[in-house]
C-alpha cells in the first residue's frame, strides 16, 4: 500500500471501527519450554503527519460550498480553471480562493501517481507534476492545522452571529499566519497573492463582553474599557452591544484610543437572522448567577 492508502485506512479504523468486533488475540502456552519467534525489523517511522487526510477532506468541503451550485465548472473542468472562477467580490473571497489554491496543490498531489507527499525535517514537502506544471509546497504542520481551521471557520460563519467584517479581520489573521508557515510554493501562477492586514487580530482568544458602557460624542462611540484591560493584545474582547435596537459585535481591534467613528458602525452590525437576538446556543456563555445582597455567597 502506498502512504496516503495507509494514512486511510489508519483513520477509518481509529474514527469509523469503534464498534467493530475484530477478532482479539491473546497469548496461551501450552508447553513448559519457550520458543522464541523471529520478527522483522520494524518498519520507518510513518512520513506523513497525521493531519494530512483532514486537510484532504478541507478541500472537498471548501470546493463543493463554492462550487457545488456550478454544475459546468464541477464537471470537466480543471481544478486551475475552477480557481480562476471563483469569486472575488470581497476580501473574504479572495483570501477563500487563496486557500482553495493552497488545498489544489495537497489534494493533486496526493491522488497523483506522481505525486510525491513527506514529512521531512519538521515540513510536510508535496511536489507533483501536473499537466505539465511543476506543484511544489513545502509547509509546516502548523500550516496544515490553520488551513484545516480556516476552512473551519469560514464554513461555519453563516450559522455565527458575527458580520463580514468581523469574520474578514478573523480569517485574514488566519491567512497571514498561514502565509508564514509556507516555504516554498508554485503552481500554474508562481507566486502566492499576500494581502495587507488593516490591523493584528487575535485569532487564538476573544473575550466576549455583553454588557459595556459608552457613549455617543462628536460622532464617535466611545467604550469605557479601564487602564487594566486597555491592552488589546492581552484583552482581545469583543463588545456585544445594542445601538437603535440592533446588535453589533464590535471587536476592540476596531478601536482607537477606546472610540469607534458611529459611521463605521454598520460594519460590525450581526447577520441575518441575529439582528436583535443570538443564537440560543450562546446562551451558555453569557449566563451569571444574579447576586441578592445580604445573602452569602457559598
Amino acid at each position: 500500500m502506498n502512504p496516503i492508502s495507509d494514512l486511510l485506512t489508519d483513520a477509518c479504523l481509529s474514527r469509523f471501527a469503534i464498534d467493530l468486533r475484530l477478532p482479539e488475540h491473546r497469548q496461551i502456552e501450552l508447553y513448559t519450554k519457550r520458543k522464541s519467534l523471529a520478527f522483522q525489523d520494524p518498519a520507518p517511522a510513518r512520513t506523513l503527519p497525521a493531519d494530512l487526510l483532514g486537510v484532504l477532506v478541507a478541500h472537498q468541503l471548501l470546493e463543493r460550498a463554492l462550487l457545488a451550485a456550478d454544475d459546468a465548472l464541477m464537471d470537466g473542468v480543471a481544478s486551475w480553471q475552477r480557481y480562476l472562477a471563483l469569486p472575488r467580490k470581497s476580501a473574504t473571497d479572495k483570501l477563500v480562493a487563496e486557500v482553495y489554491r493552497l488545498l489544489r496543490i495537497v489534494r493533486i498531489a496526493a491522488g497523483h501517481r506522481q505525486g510525491h507527499i513527506e514529512f521531512d525535517d519538521g515540513l510536510v514537502r508535496i511536489a507533483c507534476v501536473f499537466q505539465r506544471c511543476s506543484l511544489s509546497l513545502n509547509i509546516t504542520p502548523v500550516g496544515l492545522a490553520l488551513l484545516q481551521s480556516f476552512v473551519r471557520v469560514w464554513l461555519d460563519a453563516p450559522r455565527q452571529p458575527y458580520g463580514e467584517a468581523y469574520v474578514e479581520a478573523l480569517l485574514g489573521q488566519y491567512f497571514a499566519d498561514i502565509v508564514l508557515e509556507v516555504r516554498k510554493f508554485a503552481d500554474e501562477d508562481r507566486v502566492l497573492y499576500q494581502f495587507q492586514q488593516r490591523r493584528y487580530f487575535n485569532r487564538h482568544q476573544r473575550l466576549d463582553c455583553d454588557n459595556p458602557k459608552f457613549g455617543v460624542c462628536d460622532g464617535a462611540i466611545r467604550f469605557e474599557i479601564g487602564a487594566l484591560y486597555a491592552d488589546p493584545v492581552r484583552y482581545p474582547i469583543d463588545f456585544f452591544v445594542a445601538v437603535n435596537d440592533r446588535l453589533h459585535v464590535v471587536p476592540v481591534e476596531a478601536l482607537k484610543d477606546g472610540a469607534l467613528a458611529e459611521a463605521d458602525l454598520p460594519r460590525w452590525q450581526t447577520r441575518t437572522p441575529f439582528e436583535t437576538a443570538l443564537p440560543a446556543s450562546f446562551r451558555a456563555r453569557f449566563g451569571r448567577e444574579v447576586m441578592v445582597v445580604g445573602l452569602p455567597m457559598t
